[in-house]
């Protein structure tokens, strides 16, 4: 049985709410990146901050999460470009550091290998150990984290996402 003329134009007259544009998702993209790119900080590699003096001091420092304790990441350190982007080389830095956040995050979207932007401030150094041998390195306490995605343009899956992400509490193993 069909509706009566009226219902049928009343329930097509309902607002629908439109999904965000792809220029919105892009927009938010490009103001992350230049956040990133724009932030004042020391330039410091990881070597240079393990100086005391510099205990407080702003860094962006690129590289990929060796491993993860809780609300730390162990991150091997690289060269930035020019978006705070990491850029390896076949020069490696051999430079690690400590990045430490007032919580955990997605397991799903931070774990070995991701490559990430760190933001944060020096608060001191400790003792590194990794592939059989180890040195002291900085700890920052994270300010921002960028992840950056390596899935091919256009794939939008939730494993995916590239941007800053939030810390949540962390896990109990």
């Amino acid at each position: 049985m069909l509706a009566p003329f009226g219902a049928s134009v009343a329930a097509r007259s309902q607002p629908v709410e439109a999904a965000p544009a792809a220029s919105d998702e892009q927009d938010e993209a490009s103001r992350e990146i230049e956040t990133l790119r724009a932030v004042e900080v020391t330039p410091l590699v990881p070597d240079e901050a393990l100086d005391k003096r510099h205990v407080g001091k702003l860094v962006r420092w690129a590289g990929a999460i060796y491993g993860i304790d809780g609300r730390c990441l162990t991150i091997l350190f690289a060269r930035s470009g020019d978006h705070g982007e990491p850029r390896w080389t076949a020069e490696p830095t051999y430079q690690a550091f400590v990045a430490c956040g007032s919580g955990g995050y997605d397991p799903e979207l931070v774990q070995a290998h991701t490559n990430v932007t760190i933001i944060g401030r020096v608060t001191g150094k400790q003792y590194i150990g990794m592939g059989g041998g180890g040195a002291d390195g900085p700890v920052l306490r994270i300010e921002k984290l960028y992840r950056w995605s390596d899935c091919l343009a256009g794939d939008d899956s939730p494993i995916c996402k590239r941007g800053f992400l939030e810390p949540g509490p962390v896990e109990e193993e």
